[in-house]
This record gives structure tokens, sequence and C-alpha cells, in this order.
């Protein structure tokens, strides 16, 4: 368990054994028909990323579907109330709502990829101390941790610039999205509904996002939220990786 703070997630605490992480939405160009020597290029770039990270640096890469254009479309949608001509409007009004009902029927598919990066904290304060020592020992150790991710987002940035790759970082919102989207899979079918709504910073991840109990199986995975789960664990890196 841990807690959101300053767009970073927290795991046992700002003291030795704890660990930070942050998350970058990551959004690569389309290499459907790309020629080998992008793919290349792109296989490179997954190479030096790799070897970017440190000693006390993890990476964790979560890739999902979901059929959610909702920002789009609406964004879409306001974009046509300010069409002056009328079959303009006609025709957009047509289409939001054939993409709309599309995405609401799950016949949309996207594909998502979010990379974490994650450090472990060496240190602890002297707990002997007063609290106001504490809370500005706290307040410079999440400076200094804001700033080691502001420079992985460079980092990264370095890395895959050149073929129109985008990387995001995640804020505590987009945090909770995905922590709750991850958590309640059910989410996935209510588009109009916000998870954001019901997000309180003072609570911890578990409070804010886990709300359905997990229910293990006798053949294979669980079952959590009305869904069935499973998980594949790998144990150790392929020899060898194409593009």
């Amino acid at each position: 368990n841990g807690f959101f703070l300053r767009d970073m997630l927290v795991f046992n605490g700002l003291n030795a054994g704890g660990y930070v992480s942050k998350g970058f939405i990551f959004e690569p160009p389309d290499f459907n028909n790309a020629q080998i020597a992008e793919l290349n290029e792109f296989q490179d770039q997954l190479s030096i990323l790799l070897a970017s990270l440190s000693d006390n640096q993890r990476l964790q890469v979560q890739w999902f579907c979901d059929s959610d254009y909702q920002h789009e479309l609406l964004r879409y949608n306001e974009e046509t109330k300010r069409a002056t001509n009328v079959w303009t409007r006609r025709a957009r009004n047509e289409r939001f709502a054939r993409y709309w009902q599309a995405m609401v029927n799950r016949r949309l598919r996207r594909q998502r990829l979010i990379l974490y990066i994650s450090r472990s904290i060496e240190a602890s304060p002297a707990f002997s101390g007063s609290r106001a020592s504490l809370t500005k020992h706290y307040d410079l150790l999440l400076d200094q941790l804001q700033q080691e991710f502001s420079q992985v987002h460079e980092t990264l940035t370095g890395i895959f610039s050149g073929q129109g790759t985008r990387i995001l970082p995640m804020s505590d919102a987009d945090h909770f999205r995905h922590y709750a989207a991850f958590l309640n899979p059910s989410l996935a079918e209510r588009f109009d509904y916000d998870a954001l709504e019901t997000f309180d910073p003072s609570l911890s991840i578990q409070d804010n996002c886990w709300h359905s109990e997990g229910s293990g199986q006798e053949d294979f995975g669980f079952w959590m939220d009305g869904h069935y789960h499973s998980v594949i664990a790998l144990t150790r890196w392929p020899k060898m990786t194409f593009p």
C-alpha cells in the first residue's frame, strides 16, 4: 500500500526501506508500416532505456487496451458546437453520435502504455528531532525526488526523440485513475463516470481505489469486481529481443 503525493507514489514511508515511483504515459508512433531501419532505431532506443536505469531504479511496464475515447470525443463535440455552418454541424454530430455508440459498445480499441520508474530511499531522518525538523527533512526529500523524476522525464524524452514519441508525466489524478481502473475493471463499462470524484489525497492507495474483494479460484487465477483474472510470472529475461 502507499500514498499519492506530489504527483508521485510513495510506498512504505519516506525513510529507509521505502520506495517512490512515478508513471509516464508513453505514446509511440504507429510502426505497423514502418521501414526496417525505423524499427531497428526504436529497438536501439529501448535498449538505451534499460541501460539508463541506475542501480537503485526499477522499471515497470503497464500495457493494456480499452475503448475509452471519451476525452477526445467530448472535445470534438465542443468544437462542433462552435461551427457556424449548418451542414458541418449536422455531419459532425452524426459522426460524434456514431463513434460514441461504438465506444459504449466496446467496438473501438485503444492501446495504452505506461512506464513506472521507481527508486528506493536509502536514508532515514533522525526521529528524535522536532516536528519542525522532520517536516523540513521530508519537504527537502520530496523536492529532491520531484527534481529527479523531472530529470527522468527529460532523459526519456531525449532517448525517444526524433520518431514522434510523446511521453507525458502523470499527475496524482492520472495515477489515481489508473489504479482505480486497474483494481475496478467494471469501471470500463461506465463512460459517464469519472472516478476522480471520489479521490481523497489523505487516504491511502488501497482506501482510495480497492473497493472489492478478491476470491481465489481452484483451477487458476482469482475473481474480482465481476471479472476473472490470471497472472503470468516471467522469472528471467529472454536471451534475445527483436523489433
